[in-house]
């Protein structure tokens, strides 16, 4: 959060300062936020509840607590989770299971992260509704899409050259 609070969202202010209060075009912690609900579960939901309350408090320590942001922490805390609940409802278990990491174990997660980009992307719409000008919601919704999907497959390919990198002086 602190590379995406002192690196993107400063270069993305530039050019799209309407956007920039609310979404950034790469978040990798999404890729977190998948990985976690991948792993975890529904226990993923109070690790990633309690990591975005401190990082809030971390990254603006002046800022009150408001019921909007408490919203948005739940919002984020259970997306990944839910979107993989859907999955599972309808017959397509995403979960992690005990076969070893491929490249479909890549795609399935990005499948994951999309549609949790979405359902991310229309609640934040939904809780900071007074906050967005109309006329900033659907770029608003597209930027948060864009900015999930684009930052977890920047944290996946971090993880993936960090995979390969152990896998080779492993041996």
């Amino acid at each position: 959060m602190i590379l995406v609070k002192s690196v993107i969202v400063p270069a993305q202010q530039y050019y799209l300062p309407a956007i920039t209060t609310f979404a950034a075009l790469i978040f990798p912690l999404h890729g977190v936020r998948v990985i976690s609900a991948w792993l975890f579960g529904a226990w993923s939901i109070p690790y990633l509840f309690i990591a975005n309350i401190i990082m809030h408090f971390v990254l603006t320590p002046d800022a009150d607590f408001t019921l909007k942001s408490f919203f948005a922490w739940s919002l984020v805390s259970t997306v990944a989770w839910f979107t993989f609940e859907a999955f599972r409802v309808t017959g397509i278990n995403l979960y992690q299971s005990m076969s070893p990491i491929s490249s479909y174990t890549w795609r399935r997660l990005m499948l994951v992260a999309f549609v949790s980009s979405i359902i991310n992307s229309l609640g934040h719409n939904v809780i900071f509704a007074g906050d967005i000008i109309p006329e900033n919601s659907l770029p608003t919704m597209f930027a948060f899409m864009v900015g999930d999907t684009l930052g977890t497959f920047v944290c996946f390919f971090v993880l993936l050259i960090c995979l390969r990198l152990m896998r080779a002086f492993k041996n």
